[in-house]
């Protein structure tokens, strides 16, 4: 994948997210969290800030890391500190606040979803990841984001498959 001509897709990572977060607040009826991505993601279209291929894969990457943080949260009942494994004054304030909004939701979707909350847990280089740590399938290396970013090789063995590591000494 050539990165160049992509750059665009890690802010608009961060704007459908903020588009979420504003069709949250401002709705008027419940809306499930992907209904409001769909939403982020039918405007980045309509928008013309990105292709429809562009923007859905986009709102699957975000849709997938809130599920993750919040599956975390529901299986530990740990924080979402723990979920991202660096310290949280690391990231921006407005970021963490829109981020934590969102896993909340997510959270009480997952809540009453118990049995659907089963989500895809692999992460490739070359797809956007949100906020947290991934582990090399290969190695093991952490790859730490502190905002959104491009997944790259792993740096210690150039594998190119990640996921979020639950040991069971952490979750208790």
């Amino acid at each position: 994948m050539n990165d160049n001509n992509k750059e665009h897709l890690i802010p608009a990572y961060e704007k459908m997210m903020t588009r979420v977060e504003q069709t949250q607040k401002t709705a008027t009826t419940k809306k499930s969290l992907r209904q409001h991505i769909e939403s982020a993601t039918e405007a980045a279209v309509q928008l013309e800030e990105l292709t429809r291929e562009e923007a859905e894969r986009i709102g699957d990457y975000l849709r997938r890391d809130l599920h993750n943080a919040a599956e975390f949260i529901v299986t530990t009942e740990r924080a979402l500190a723990d979920w991202m494994r660096f310290d949280l004054t690391l990231i921006e304030q407005p970021l963490l606040n829109m981020f934590s909004l969102m896993v909340d939701q997510t959270q009480l979707e997952l809540e009453n979803l118990a049995e659907s909350a089963r989500l895809a847990t692999e992460w490739n280089s070359g797809e956007i990841v949100g906020l947290g740590t991934l582990y090399c399938e290969n190695c093991n290396h952490a790859l730490h984001f502190h905002q959104p970013d491009y997944i790259p090789a792993c740096p210690n063995c150039g594998a190119t498959q990640f996921r979020r590591e639950i040991n069971e000494n952490e979750a208790e």
